[in-house]
Protein backbone atom coordinates (compact mmCIF):
# COMPACT_ATOMS: atom_id res chain seq x y z
CA UNK A 1 0.00 0.00 0.00
CA UNK A 2 1.40 3.09 -1.45
CA UNK A 3 0.96 6.66 0.48
CA UNK A 4 1.80 10.21 0.12
CA UNK A 5 1.68 13.03 3.21
CA UNK A 6 1.04 16.36 2.03
CA UNK A 7 2.92 18.26 4.56
CA UNK A 8 3.46 21.03 2.20
CA UNK A 9 -0.41 21.50 2.52
CA UNK A 10 0.10 22.64 5.58
CA UNK A 11 0.86 26.31 7.13
CA UNK A 12 4.71 26.72 7.41
CA UNK A 13 4.39 26.69 11.04
CA UNK A 14 2.74 23.26 10.93
CA UNK A 15 5.14 21.44 8.34
CA UNK A 16 7.86 20.75 10.88
CA UNK A 17 6.00 19.25 13.74
CA UNK A 18 3.95 17.58 11.21
CA UNK A 19 7.11 15.87 9.50
CA UNK A 20 8.70 15.49 13.31
CA UNK A 21 5.30 13.23 14.04
CA UNK A 22 5.83 11.54 10.94
CA UNK A 23 9.18 10.37 11.62
CA UNK A 24 7.98 8.95 14.84
CA UNK A 25 5.11 7.23 13.13
CA UNK A 26 7.33 5.77 9.86
CA UNK A 27 10.92 4.77 11.66
CA UNK A 28 10.33 4.75 15.39
CA UNK A 29 11.02 7.57 18.05
CA UNK A 30 13.60 9.76 17.57
CA UNK A 31 14.59 13.57 18.23
CA UNK A 32 14.27 15.76 15.00
CA UNK A 33 15.58 19.14 15.19
CA UNK A 34 15.99 22.21 13.23
CA UNK A 35 17.07 25.75 13.13
CA UNK A 36 14.47 28.62 13.86
CA UNK A 37 14.93 30.16 10.55
CA UNK A 38 14.46 26.42 8.94
CA UNK A 39 11.61 25.90 10.87
CA UNK A 40 9.62 28.92 9.66
CA UNK A 41 10.53 28.14 5.94
CA UNK A 42 10.27 24.34 6.83
CA UNK A 43 10.01 22.15 3.66
CA UNK A 44 9.12 18.28 3.14
CA UNK A 45 7.96 15.30 1.38
CA UNK A 46 7.54 11.98 2.83
CA UNK A 47 6.02 9.12 0.76
CA UNK A 48 5.61 5.32 1.79
CA UNK A 49 5.34 2.32 0.61
CA UNK A 50 4.30 -1.32 1.97
CA UNK A 51 6.01 -3.66 -0.06
CA UNK A 52 5.02 -7.18 2.43
CA UNK A 53 7.37 -7.33 5.39
CA UNK A 54 9.58 -4.56 4.39
CA UNK A 55 8.58 -0.86 4.18
CA UNK A 56 10.15 1.95 2.01
CA UNK A 57 9.72 5.34 2.76
CA UNK A 58 11.42 8.28 0.62
CA UNK A 59 12.23 11.49 2.77
CA UNK A 60 13.22 14.52 1.66
CA UNK A 61 13.40 17.75 3.39
CA UNK A 62 15.09 21.18 4.48
CA UNK A 63 18.26 20.87 6.55
CA UNK A 64 17.44 18.73 10.10
CA UNK A 65 19.37 16.72 12.44
CA UNK A 66 18.02 13.47 14.28
CA UNK A 67 19.00 11.64 17.09
CA UNK A 68 17.55 8.28 18.30
CA UNK A 69 18.12 8.57 21.97
CA UNK A 70 18.49 6.25 24.80
CA UNK A 71 15.41 7.63 25.92
CA UNK A 72 13.82 6.79 22.91
CA UNK A 73 14.62 3.10 22.73
CA UNK A 74 12.12 2.41 25.31
CA UNK A 75 9.25 3.59 23.47
CA UNK A 76 9.86 0.14 20.97
CA UNK A 77 9.55 -3.70 21.42
CA UNK A 78 10.65 -4.93 18.40
CA UNK A 79 13.30 -2.33 16.97
CA UNK A 80 13.86 -2.34 13.27
CA UNK A 81 17.18 -2.18 10.87
CA UNK A 82 17.43 1.20 8.77
CA UNK A 83 19.05 0.89 5.48
CA UNK A 84 19.56 4.98 4.53
CA UNK A 85 19.84 5.61 0.92
CA UNK A 86 21.62 8.88 -0.12
CA UNK A 87 19.43 9.94 -3.28
CA UNK A 88 20.48 13.79 -3.19
CA UNK A 89 22.50 16.12 -1.13
CA UNK A 90 24.75 14.85 2.04
CA UNK A 91 24.41 13.43 5.18
CA UNK A 92 27.00 12.33 8.36
CA UNK A 93 25.68 9.72 9.99
CA UNK A 94 27.33 8.16 12.86
CA UNK A 95 26.91 4.85 15.62
CA UNK A 96 28.94 3.15 17.47
CA UNK A 97 31.56 5.88 17.62
CA UNK A 98 31.91 6.00 13.95
CA UNK A 99 30.56 8.39 11.74
CA UNK A 100 30.16 8.50 7.97
CA UNK A 101 30.17 11.10 5.56
CA UNK A 102 27.33 9.89 3.18
CA UNK A 103 27.09 11.43 -0.44
CA UNK A 104 24.58 10.29 -3.46
CA UNK A 105 24.72 6.51 -4.44
CA UNK A 106 25.84 5.82 -0.79
CA UNK A 107 23.68 3.94 1.76
CA UNK A 108 24.43 2.98 5.55
CA UNK A 109 22.53 0.23 7.98
CA UNK A 110 21.43 1.32 11.42
CA UNK A 111 20.13 -0.20 14.27
CA UNK A 112 17.16 1.48 16.14
CA UNK A 113 17.84 -0.22 19.19
CA UNK A 114 21.03 1.25 19.99
CA UNK A 115 21.25 5.63 19.90
CA UNK A 116 22.80 7.47 16.90
CA UNK A 117 22.66 10.52 15.20
CA UNK A 118 21.92 11.70 11.18
CA UNK A 119 22.55 15.17 10.29
CA UNK A 120 21.73 16.68 6.78
CA UNK A 121 23.25 20.44 6.54
CA UNK A 122 21.27 21.23 3.34
CA UNK A 123 18.08 19.83 1.37
CA UNK A 124 18.23 15.96 0.77
CA UNK A 125 16.59 13.04 -0.46
CA UNK A 126 16.79 9.37 1.29
CA UNK A 127 14.66 6.65 0.80
CA UNK A 128 15.01 4.57 4.02
CA UNK A 129 14.29 0.82 3.81
CA UNK A 130 12.72 -0.44 7.16
CA UNK A 131 13.52 -4.12 7.97
CA UNK A 132 12.46 -6.26 10.87
CA UNK A 133 15.26 -8.00 12.55
CA UNK A 134 14.41 -11.08 11.80
CA UNK A 135 13.79 -10.41 8.34
CA UNK A 136 17.67 -8.51 8.61
CA UNK A 137 19.04 -11.91 10.25
CA UNK A 138 18.14 -13.67 7.78
CA UNK A 139 20.13 -11.75 5.49
CA UNK A 140 22.94 -11.56 7.33
CA UNK A 141 23.73 -13.59 10.72
CA UNK A 142 25.65 -10.48 11.92
CA UNK A 143 24.36 -7.20 11.33
CA UNK A 144 26.04 -5.26 13.35
CA UNK A 145 29.13 -5.59 11.91
CA UNK A 146 28.16 -2.83 9.32
CA UNK A 147 26.86 -0.25 11.33
CA UNK A 148 29.05 2.56 11.25
CA UNK A 149 30.38 1.12 7.57
CA UNK A 150 29.98 3.21 4.53
CA UNK A 151 28.76 1.52 1.56
CA UNK A 152 29.95 3.38 -1.53
CA UNK A 153 27.98 3.59 -4.20
CA UNK A 154 31.25 3.79 -6.50
CA UNK A 155 31.42 0.17 -5.28
CA UNK A 156 29.61 -1.63 -8.57
CA UNK A 157 27.67 -4.18 -6.07
CA UNK A 158 26.26 -0.91 -3.87
CA UNK A 159 25.60 1.15 -7.08
CA UNK A 160 23.63 -1.43 -8.29
CA UNK A 161 21.32 -1.48 -5.14
CA UNK A 162 20.88 2.04 -4.75
CA UNK A 163 20.38 2.53 -8.34
CA UNK A 164 17.36 -0.24 -7.66
CA UNK A 165 16.13 1.37 -5.19
CA UNK A 166 16.48 5.12 -6.37
CA UNK A 167 14.30 3.26 -9.57
CA UNK A 168 11.76 1.64 -7.17
CA UNK A 169 10.74 4.93 -5.08
CA UNK A 170 10.31 6.73 -8.05
CA UNK A 171 7.60 4.20 -9.23
CA UNK A 172 6.19 2.73 -6.05
CA UNK A 173 2.85 5.12 -6.40
CA UNK A 174 2.63 3.08 -9.65
CA UNK A 175 3.07 -0.23 -8.36
CA UNK A 176 0.33 -3.08 -9.32
CA UNK A 177 -0.04 -5.35 -6.32
CA UNK A 178 1.01 -8.50 -7.89
CA UNK A 179 4.92 -6.82 -8.35
CA UNK A 180 5.15 -5.35 -5.05
CA UNK A 181 6.28 -8.57 -3.52
CA UNK A 182 8.73 -9.36 -6.46
CA UNK A 183 9.94 -6.40 -6.05
CA UNK A 184 10.88 -6.42 -2.34
CA UNK A 185 12.56 -10.16 -3.15
CA UNK A 186 14.80 -7.88 -5.49
CA UNK A 187 15.86 -5.53 -3.08
CA UNK A 188 16.24 -7.76 -0.16
CA UNK A 189 18.44 -10.22 -2.80
CA UNK A 190 20.61 -7.18 -3.76
CA UNK A 191 20.97 -6.30 -0.03
CA UNK A 192 21.97 -9.98 0.93
CA UNK A 193 24.43 -10.03 -1.76
CA UNK A 194 26.13 -7.37 -0.90
CA UNK A 195 26.38 -7.79 2.70
CA UNK A 196 27.39 -11.32 2.11
CA UNK A 197 30.61 -10.34 -0.26
CA UNK A 198 31.57 -7.73 3.28
CA UNK A 199 30.73 -10.16 6.04
CA UNK A 200 33.30 -11.68 8.25
CA UNK A 201 34.55 -14.95 7.26
CA UNK A 202 33.38 -17.58 8.82
CA UNK A 203 30.56 -15.73 10.54
CA UNK A 204 27.29 -18.38 8.66
CA UNK A 205 26.94 -21.35 10.14
CA UNK A 206 24.95 -24.84 9.06
CA UNK A 207 21.80 -23.41 10.55
CA UNK A 208 22.27 -19.47 9.42
CA UNK A 209 23.28 -20.67 5.51
CA UNK A 210 19.98 -23.40 5.79
CA UNK A 211 17.41 -20.28 6.80
CA UNK A 212 18.87 -17.98 4.27
CA UNK A 213 18.30 -21.02 1.68
CA UNK A 214 14.82 -21.19 2.71
CA UNK A 215 14.20 -17.74 2.96
CA UNK A 216 15.32 -17.86 -0.94
CA UNK A 217 13.66 -20.64 -2.04
CA UNK A 218 10.50 -18.78 -0.32
CA UNK A 219 10.68 -15.35 -2.01
CA UNK A 220 11.65 -17.05 -6.05
CA UNK A 221 8.92 -19.86 -6.49
CA UNK A 222 8.33 -18.07 -9.64
CA UNK A 223 11.48 -19.01 -11.23
CA UNK A 224 10.44 -22.40 -12.97
CA UNK A 225 14.42 -23.09 -13.17
CA UNK A 226 14.63 -23.24 -9.27
CA UNK A 227 16.44 -25.76 -7.99
CA UNK A 228 20.05 -27.13 -6.00
CA UNK A 229 22.17 -25.87 -8.85
CA UNK A 230 20.82 -22.73 -8.85
CA UNK A 231 20.60 -22.39 -5.24
CA UNK A 232 24.61 -23.35 -5.42
CA UNK A 233 25.35 -20.55 -7.55
CA UNK A 234 23.26 -18.15 -5.65
CA UNK A 235 25.27 -18.98 -2.33
CA UNK A 236 28.63 -19.47 -4.12
CA UNK A 237 28.35 -23.46 -2.49
CA UNK A 238 28.41 -26.80 -4.13
CA UNK A 239 25.36 -28.43 -5.08
CA UNK A 240 26.36 -31.28 -2.87
CA UNK A 241 26.53 -28.52 -0.13
CA UNK A 242 23.04 -28.08 -0.99
CA UNK A 243 21.72 -31.09 -0.51
CA UNK A 244 23.56 -31.88 2.34
CA UNK A 245 21.90 -28.75 4.18
CA UNK A 246 18.48 -30.69 3.66
CA UNK A 247 19.69 -33.92 5.03
CA UNK A 248 18.30 -34.27 8.53
CA UNK A 249 15.29 -32.20 7.37
CA UNK A 250 11.67 -34.15 6.82
CA UNK A 251 12.14 -33.09 3.29
CA UNK A 252 14.98 -32.75 0.22
CA UNK A 253 15.83 -29.52 -1.17
CA UNK A 254 13.67 -30.50 -4.43
CA UNK A 255 10.48 -31.65 -2.28
CA UNK A 256 10.85 -28.79 -0.10
CA UNK A 257 10.66 -26.45 -3.00
CA UNK A 258 7.55 -28.15 -4.51
CA UNK A 259 5.98 -28.47 -1.38
CA UNK A 260 6.46 -24.33 -0.71
CA UNK A 261 4.82 -23.77 -4.38
CA UNK A 262 1.70 -26.06 -3.78
CA UNK A 263 1.34 -24.20 0.01
CA UNK A 264 1.34 -20.95 -2.19
CA UNK A 265 -1.07 -21.88 -4.72
CA UNK A 266 -3.13 -23.41 -2.24
CA UNK A 267 -3.44 -20.10 -0.24
CA UNK A 268 -3.97 -18.63 -3.37
CA UNK A 269 -7.04 -20.95 -3.80
CA UNK A 270 -8.62 -20.50 -1.00
CA UNK A 271 -8.23 -16.35 -0.61
CA UNK A 272 -9.25 -15.83 -4.11
CA UNK A 273 -12.42 -15.26 -6.01
CA UNK A 274 -12.65 -18.32 -7.59
CA UNK A 275 -14.61 -17.18 -10.39
CA UNK A 276 -12.23 -15.04 -11.59
CA UNK A 277 -9.17 -17.86 -11.06
CA UNK A 278 -7.33 -19.31 -13.95
CA UNK A 279 -5.73 -22.41 -12.88
CA UNK A 280 -3.50 -22.45 -15.64
CA UNK A 281 -2.27 -18.81 -14.75
CA UNK A 282 -1.79 -19.94 -10.72
CA UNK A 283 0.36 -23.00 -11.84
CA UNK A 284 3.04 -20.87 -13.79
CA UNK A 285 2.84 -18.01 -11.00
CA UNK A 286 4.45 -20.21 -8.56
CA UNK A 287 6.96 -22.30 -10.85
CA UNK A 288 5.21 -25.05 -12.16
CA UNK A 289 5.63 -26.41 -15.78
CA UNK A 290 1.92 -26.24 -16.90
CA UNK A 291 -1.17 -26.98 -14.77
CA UNK A 292 -1.03 -30.88 -15.16
CA UNK A 293 2.17 -30.58 -13.61
CA UNK A 294 0.75 -28.56 -10.38
CA UNK A 295 -2.59 -30.88 -10.58
CA UNK A 296 -0.48 -34.31 -10.23
CA UNK A 297 1.49 -32.75 -7.18
CA UNK A 298 -1.31 -31.15 -5.88
CA UNK A 299 -3.41 -34.70 -5.64
CA UNK A 300 -0.59 -36.05 -4.11
CA UNK A 301 -0.39 -34.10 -1.60
CA UNK A 302 -3.92 -32.77 -0.77
CA UNK A 303 -5.39 -35.92 -2.08
CA UNK A 304 -7.77 -33.77 -4.70
CA UNK A 305 -6.62 -32.02 -7.97
CA UNK A 306 -6.81 -28.00 -7.42
CA UNK A 307 -10.25 -27.96 -9.72
CA UNK A 308 -12.25 -30.17 -7.15
CA UNK A 309 -10.61 -28.06 -4.36
CA UNK A 310 -12.21 -25.08 -6.28
CA UNK A 311 -15.64 -26.74 -6.30
CA UNK A 312 -15.46 -27.77 -2.72
CA UNK A 313 -14.93 -24.49 -2.10
CA UNK A 314 -18.15 -23.29 -3.72
CA UNK A 315 -19.85 -25.61 -1.65
CA UNK A 316 -18.85 -23.98 1.57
Amino acid sequence: MYRSYPILARSPPERFDSFRGLVDDLFCPMEVDSTRMERERFAARIDAANLSSVKLVRVASSPVAVRRRQQDIAHISDPPYLVKFQLKGESVWSQRGREVHARPGDFVICSTAEPYSLVFRGEYEMPVLVVPESTMHRLTPDPEQFLGRRMSGEDADCGLLSSFVAQVVARMHKLPEPMVHRVEANVLDLLGAVLAARARPGTVSREQLLSQVKTYIEDHLHDRHLGPATLAQVFSVSTRLIHTLFEDEPLTVGKYIRNQRLKACRRALENSDAALLSLTDLALQWGFYDLSHMSRNFREVYGEPPSSFLVNKRKL
